[in-house]
């Protein structure tokens, strides 16, 4: 749903119609949107990608950028400076002063005059033509000329405008508070079978109470005062699950609309929590503080914020000394990062560095895994909580095993997509038409659903690696380790499940359920809140119609959910209690989409 080219308009301010005057790709796909701009000379400036450079790194931003403009009749256009690695540019209004964002910083330089097709400067903050001066180290976004001599921009919760000619920042701090979304009142779930995940409880028939979003009892319980009693008899109630590896793929350029697919349908398949371990900033915050404030139905979103990777890119700096690693982690979590993401820096120095800063901050780490055995066991001695993505060698033999298990690690191996052998996603496109589950057609846009699951490889199982992964991890487990789910956004919601089904053919179904839930919880440092059906946990529950011990693959026939105490439709996320009310407009959901042969969807509309 990425869509990076975008139309120039020109609108009367008195009203009228508008006039295209040029078509721009946008400088990043990860939320930093085009933003054209007008100087004194009635120019219309901005920043779009350029060919030189090594083309796009993870599809974060091209390694060129040109700031060039155009008259507002689309003619003439001219590059006025080409910027490496940037995120945004803007003029200040006398044409005299570029500022940029490079490396999710922001930074200033003058610019010359009369520039020609063969004189365009190299703008950059550590190797460029121009002399630069550093705005912010510890995160910049938005800079916007108030005048032709200052520019404000925003950083965590500071609000900062410098003076070009005086050279002095003015800092404002922003505090701004709202209330979280606690459901008050009591409720009951009566007469169900209680998978607790508490030392392995499994209740036959009983009840769960919650009161202002927590659990108050378990069991037998009296629902005497309780403000509503849910009678759930012959369904089957398991805790929330946590994916610890959910990409949520949305694109909304930082302004987060009310209703989000790309939150709504993890929760409707009874996911409460989500860890996205490689996204974009100004996606994922506004997204989990909306969702906190109850102004956005979804799951409680966490975020590693952007990734440790390698050399600068947009929104990226390069781990070049222990000074710039703690930069980077102070950064992320200054923005609400809670976990710190290392992304396979090439030397053991630098991964070591992160490793340091992240333990004097206090938060917890993560690391790309995929790049094989020995990457990943050196991580674990340096310190690692865990790791990304699975490690291409198979099958897991005991050295490695005890090890893991020994140093507790955390294997989050996201057993949907890359590793060895074919992806084991095909797997279940193969196994059923997954672009006609009306669940999946109801929260994902068409254009991220039909065109894989619609049109697949088929293979033999024998070709996937799913069974031989799944037993690793229930040798790790048993050494004393952990697992986690992590569907990586490949099929948003239902994946998750993907993942515990695969898990259950080795664990069995109870220690993938408890895999799904408690060992999330406890990777994410909440397992003293969330994982389990526990007096004093938040109320996060999945209602199911049906046995996940007899059966794993019950897990998606889902009734209600609960998160924190307040009750969902699974189907519909329509509220039902506290505060009884419908879901709202599902904007992207247009049913003859799924009916239509002849549409083209592997493509952009426009470019």
């Amino acid at each position: 749903t990425r869509n990076p080219y975008w139309d120039v308009v020109r609108l009367p301010a008195a009203g009228g119609d508008e006039t295209v005057i040029a078509q721009a790709r946008r400088v990043s796909n990860r939320g930093v949107e085009l933003r054209p701009t007008v100087a004194n000379d009635g120019r219309v400036y901005w920043a779009t990608p350029n060919d030189f450079g090594s083309g796009e790194q993870f599809g974060i931003n091209p390694r060129g950028v040109e700031f060039a403009s155009v008259r507002m009749d689309g003619s003439d256009r001219r590059v006025h400076a080409s910027i490496r690695d940037a995120d945004d540019a803007v003029l200040s209004p006398d044409g005299k002063w570029l500022a940029f964002m490079q490396g999710a910083n922001v930074y200033v330089s003058p610019l010359p005059a009369g520039v020609t097709a063969g004189s365009v400067p190299k703008v950059s903050k550590d190797d460029g033509d121009l002399p630069v001066t550093t705005l912010s180290t510890g995160g910049g976004l938005y800079p916007r000329w108030r005048s032709s001599t200052i520019v404000d921009f925003a950083g965590g919760n500071g609000f900062y405008s410098y003076n070009v000619l005086t050279h002095k920042t003015d800092t404002l701090a922003v505090k701004l508070s709202t209330p979280r979304a606690i459901p008050t009142g009591s409720i009951a779930l009566t007469a169900a079978r209680i998978v607790t995940l508490d030392q392995k409880r499994v209740i036959e028939r009983g009840t769960v109470v919650v009161k202002a979003g927590r659990i108050t009892c378990v069991g037998v319980c009296s629902t005497a005062g309780v403000d509503r009693v849910v009678d759930v008899a012959g369904k089957t109630i398991i805790p929330g699950w946590v994916d610890a590896h959910a990409h949520l793929h949305s694109d909304h350029l930082g302004m987060m609309p009310r209703q989000n697919f790309a939150t709504a349908v993890y929760l409707a398949y009874g996911v409460t929590t989500t860890n996205d371990p490689a996204t974009t900033s100004i996606e994922a915050f506004p997204t989990a503080e909306m969702i906190e404030a109850g102004e956005t139905v979804g799951p409680r979103v966490f975020s590693t914020a952007e990734a440790l990777y390698v050399g600068d890119a947009g929104l990226i700096n390069g781990i070049t000394s222990r000074d710039a690693a703690v930069r980077e982690v102070v950064r992320r979590e200054s923005w609400g990062a809670t976990m710190i993401k290392q992304y396979m820096q090439p030397a053991r120095e630098q991964r070591q560095w992160v490793a340091d800063a992240a333990r004097e901050r206090g938060i917890r780490l993560t690391a790309e895994s995929s790049d094989g055995m020995q990457y990943a066991l050196g991580l674990v001695m340096d310190g690692y909580t865990g790791g990304e993505h699975m490690m291409v060698q198979a099958p897991f033999y005991s050295d490695l095993t005890t090890f893991l298990g020994q140093a507790n690690y955390f294997y989050s191996h996201t057993p949907l997509l890359f590793g060895f052998g074919a992806w084991n996603e095909e797997w279940f496109w193969q196994e059923s038409p997954v672009w006609q589950n009306a669940k999946q057609q109801k929260w994902i846009p068409w254009r991220q659903l039909i065109p894989h699951t619609r049109r697949f490889i088929t293979r033999p199982e024998t070709d996937y690696s799913k069974d031989i992964v799944a037993q690793g991890i229930a040798d790790i487990i048993a050494a004393g380790g952990y697992s986690a789910i992590g569907a990586h956004g490949q099929q948003p919601g239902l994946g998750s499940h993907w993942d515990v089904w695969m898990a259950a053919k080795a664990t069995g179904n109870h220690l993938a359920l408890e895999i799904a839930s408690m060992h999330g919880a406890m990777f994410l440092g909440m397992d003293d809140d969330i994982g389990s059906i526990t007096v004093g946990k938040l109320a996060d529950l999945m209602v199911l119609n049906n046995n996940p011990l007899e059966n794993i693959r019950n897990t998606a026939d889902i009734r209600y959910v609960m998160k924190a105490g307040t009750l969902y439709d699974a189907n519909s996320l329509d509220e039902l209690w506290p505060r009884p009310k419908p879901y709202g407009n599902s904007y992207w959901f247009i049913p003859e989409m799924f009916t239509r042969d002849v549409k083209r969807v592997d493509g952009f509309d426009r470019r």
